[in-house]
């Protein structure tokens, strides 16, 4: 099911998290991309966002179904929570140098 919204933004945080839900579930993305024949190099490059046209956010959506959509919501909100506290820690603790 395409995601119409701009749910995720495409990235590190995004590429790890569909890593570790693949993980999580006894597989990986290269097996899955080798069970459904996408270039793994393709696949990396929807998950980076450094193919964000219609064809990417295509294979983006199709990887994300694949991981579990729920999964990769919950595991990328958590994730994008924790970095915002580690950014927000880390200007505080430049403001009281």
């Amino acid at each position: 099911m395409p995601n119409d919204e701009k749910t995720f933004q495409p990235g590190v945080i995004l590429h790890t998290v569909i890593v570790g839900v693949f993980r999580s579930s006894g597989t990986t993305l290269g097996a899955w991309c080798t069970e459904n024949e996408v270039n793994p190099s393709k696949a990396r490059t929807a998950t980076y966002g450094q193919a964000g046209g219609p064809e990417g956010q295509k294979l983006l959506d199709r990887i994300i179904d694949a991981a579990g959509r729920e999964m990769v919501e919950m595991a990328y909100a958590e994730r994008v929570r924790r970095h915002a506290e580690e950014v927000e820690q880390s200007m505080q603790d430049r403001g009281r140098k």
